[in-house]
């Protein structure tokens, strides 16, 4: 029953994912951007600011062509990203002022720091941690498939929503093994309700490129729509170990403890969810509630259900949310104390 609403937060970070898909073929300037890729403007009184930087690698070397993105604490949303140049400094201009989660990522490493801008500006220092292994050689590369990946096919993913399924023909025609194409074509075809074609390029997404975190997340989620909640446990742990700060990981964990019974877990997942994603997604909420169902928390639950329907008063599953509401609230009438 809740499917659709995960397709749908996912096929957004998907997208989003596409749009910067150029990590290996650094753009001359930041962009500002939305969490669906496209580029975002900002009221022309609202106070801007500017961020600086550096990058650096575990052993203090200039990180070059890092991915640099600046995502809002208080949306959730990437609201500027660009690379680090050949000394592992960037500069991005035109940023609202509040509070920021500065991320650099380079193949499988990242590096955080958390900022907040004024008026005068601010500089963070990232520095990505050593890696297990790193005596046997360096992790901080860009991964060998995308290295791989042509031009062409990189520009035919950046397209709009609904000329995705054209654009991505066009890019796996230029390349196959082409894993953001693939997954945004397997998340499609989970939203069309194919969940057995769905996991099948998914599948094939990881295999192209075993760090992208996006295609677990995705494949993950066919597994929830199909009740293999250990598969897609095991699946969006990955995805998690790829990208901590992934709140649609979570989320689908979040639903994935709750498909296996394991309610207490579910709500810790669906809490880190909520901590990192858009500020009261509702379907949070609704998820939350049938967990605390579980455990029998029925004034936490009605909460949880009062929360999403304000949020989301029209959504599909609204009438659905709207029943539950009222038979648990005659039950816990007739149950006090239970």
């Amino acid at each position: 029953m809740f499917h659709r609403a995960c397709i749908l937060s996912i096929l957004l970070a998907t997208l989003c994912v596409f749009s910067a898909a150029q990590r290996n073929n650094p753009p001359s300037r930041a962009t500002n951007m939305s969490s669906h890729g496209s580029e975002l403007s900002f009221p022309d009184d609202q106070p801007m600011t500017g961020l600086s930087g550096t990058v650096r690698t575990y052993d203090n070397r200039p990180a070059a062509d890092a991915r640099i993105e600046v995502t809002s604490v208080a949306t959730g949303q990437v609201v500027a990203a660009t690379y680090s140049s050949p000394n592992g400094t960037f500069d991005i201009t035109n940023i609202p002022n509040g509070i920021y989660e500065v991320s650099a990522i380079v193949g499988l490493d990242e590096a955080h720091d958390r900022v907040e801008l004024r008026s005068s500006g601010a500089s963070v220092s990232l520095r990505f941690a050593r890696p297990e292994g790193a005596d046997a050689g360096d992790r901080t590369s860009v991964s060998v498939a995308q290295l791989k990946v042509p031009g062409k096919a990189r520009s035919a993913s950046q397209q709009k929503p609904e000329e995705a399924y054209r654009y991505i023909a066009e890019a796996l025609g230029a390349f196959p093994e082409y894993s953001e194409a693939l997954t945004l074509r397997g998340v499609l075809k989970l939203d069309a309700g194919d969940a057995t074609a769905a996991a099948a390029d998914l599948e094939h997404a990881i295999k192209a490129d075993p760090s992208y975190s996006l295609a677990y997340v995705a494949l993950g989620a066919t597994y929830n729509r199909m009740s293999k909640y250990d598969d897609a446990a095991r699946t969006i742990d990955r995805g998690i170990a790829l990208s901590p700060m992934s709140w649609q990981a979570y989320f689908e964990m979040g639903k994935a403890q709750l498909g296996k019974g394991d309610y207490e877990v579910s709500l810790r997942q669906l809490s880190k969810a909520q901590a990192l994603g858009p500020k009261d997604y509702p379907l949070i909420h609704l998820v939350k509630a049938h967990a605390l169902l579980g455990m029998k928390d029925y004034p936490e639950a009605m909460a949880e259900l009062q929360a999403y329907l304000e949020k989301a008063p029209a959504d599909q599953t609204s009438a659905e949310a709207r029943e539950t509401l009222a038979k648990v609230k005659a039950f816990a009438a007739t149950n006090p104390g239970k």
